[in-house]
């Protein structure tokens, strides 16, 4: 099989290892590099070099990019364009025409994996985009393209008694996603430097200076945006000290905010994207005697800004939850929680706790779970649990949903090392790669 690779900063150290046991396996793999800082050593690197100024210009019309557009982190949040979009898409069909991959393995976050999954539906070419959902933990779904309609197929069920057991363990948050786990400069088999530290802050300021303006923020942008989200976290803070109070005579909705940049709001959730203009639109949509809780990201970044913290402090409708407060010390007098594409819609269908999810995700037909086209739907979902209508799911539905999420993913972690180093150990490597190419090869 001829399988295209795609680099993306550290993570192409986990998808080399994998290119690795491909080849091993008699499988030929190219890789497409837009970064060369982070180059892999198996297979055949195509190095798209950086533009010069001359090939930088604007972008032509019809040319078939707008979702690329809208999911770019790099204009999105730092301050970028598409001046460098024409040569890049250019360079990634020619690199893709010549090596005719039967199959493509990334990310569908960055600019260059977006136009390369382009090309892959333009192309009928299977793009997986293998990702770990927060639950059942220890296992990996598989995207197709920029979607996330998972690929369903795993076999390994557990029983109908440990299932259950999973349920219950998420209901009383003994069990947490697998990426609230802080990593740690002490983890084994670290080789790579944590996210965030000096060394790995060092490797993208190279890389920044060696070329590479287009994913990479300038050092500047960067610093500067990090300085507001520490003051800003500040100020939500004393917000808090002000506004936060629980009333019983008060029914509550649950936002929890979604960390940005992320592909589950900036890919999966667009319409939802301004997580500002969103809670803006829940308090509007609430009836007399609900308010609004609303909940920061444990890894808060840019989806907190001076917009949403001047909301905040001002509508009294919405209660600002201080940051350090764990979900354990509210989830008891939620009534009904709204997300776009959050882990927490099957936290709350296990937890029997009222949910609406704005986006795609695991959920469908579940009890307990409602999917809502727009905010006013809210309206509609908050009329039925005050008369008493909202029907929750049952513990088979419940044992149900758990096999589903088994159903949908495969055994094994995927992950940038530098997050999580266990990733590249031989076995979570031959066990994801089998998977992979079976599964491949029942698509072809």
């Amino acid at each position: 099989m001829k399988i295209v690779m795609l680099e993306n900063r550290y993570k192409t150290f986990f998808w080399d290892a994998l290119a690795e046991y491909f080849i091993k396996q008699g499988h030929y793999v190219a890789w497409v590099v837009q970064n060369p800082s982070f180059m892999p050593k198996n297979g055949t690197a195509n190095v798209i070099p950086f533009p010069s100024r001359r090939d930088m210009k604007s972008l032509s019309s019809n040319h078939g990019l707008e979702k690329v557009i809208k999911s770019d982190r790099y204009i999105n949040y730092f301050g970028g364009d598409t001046t460098h979009y024409e040569y890049y898409n250019a360079e990634i069909e020619r690199i893709l025409s010549i090596e005719k991959p039967e199959l493509v393995i990334g990310e569908a976050t960055l600019f260059h994996e977006l136009m390369t999954v382009e090309w892959c539906k333009k192309n009928n070419v299977p793009f997986f985009h293998p990702s770990m959902p927060g639950y059942p933990g220890g296992r990996y779904s598989i995207y197709l393209g920029d979607t996330k309609n998972a690929i369903d197929g795993s076999t390994d069920l557990p029983s109908d008694e440990e299932c259950y057991s999973l349920a219950e363990a998420i209901r009383k948050r003994e069990r947490i996603p697998e990426y609230m786990r802080p990593s740690l400069p002490t983890d084994v088999g670290r080789i790579f430097p944590i996210h965030g530290s000096f060394p790995n802050r060092l490797v993208l300021i190279k890389s920044y200076f060696r070329g590479e303006r287009f994913n990479t923020p300038s050092p500047w942008r960067k610093r500067k945006l990090d300085k507001a989200v520490s003051r800003l976290l500040i100020d939500w803070s004393e917000t808090c000290t002000s506004k936060f109070k629980l009333d019983d005579g008060y029914r509550y909705l649950l936002y929890p905010m979604q960390m940005q940049p992320e592909s589950n709001l900036d890919l999966w959730g667009q319409e939802y994207r301004d997580q500002s203009r969103l809670i803006s639109d829940l308090a509007e949509a609430l009836p007399l005697g609900w308010k609004l809780l609303v909940k920061l990201n444990p890894k808060s970044k840019y989806e907190l800004n001076n917009s949403l913290l001047d909301l905040v402090s001002k509508d009294q409708r919405i209660v600002p939850i201080p940051f350090e407060m764990g979900m354990d010390k509210i989830f008891n007098r939620i009534h009904l929680v709204c997300t776009v594409t959050g882990t927490i819609a099957v936290e709350s269908v296990l937890s029997r706790k009222p949910v609406v999810q704005f986006g795609p995700g695991v959920l469908s037909d579940e009890v307990g779970y409602s999917y809502a086209d727009s905010v006013e739907e809210v309206r509609t979902v908050i009329a039925r649990i005050d008369a008493g209508l909202f029907q929750l799911a049952d513990d088979k539905g419940r044992t149900d949903l758990v096999k589903k999420l088994y159903f949908t993913t495969f055994p094994g972690l995927i992950s940038d090392p530098a997050s999580l180093p266990s990733v590249l150990d031989s076995k979570n490597i031959e066990k994801v790669g089998a998977n992979l190419i079976r599964v491949a090869e029942q698509c072809m």
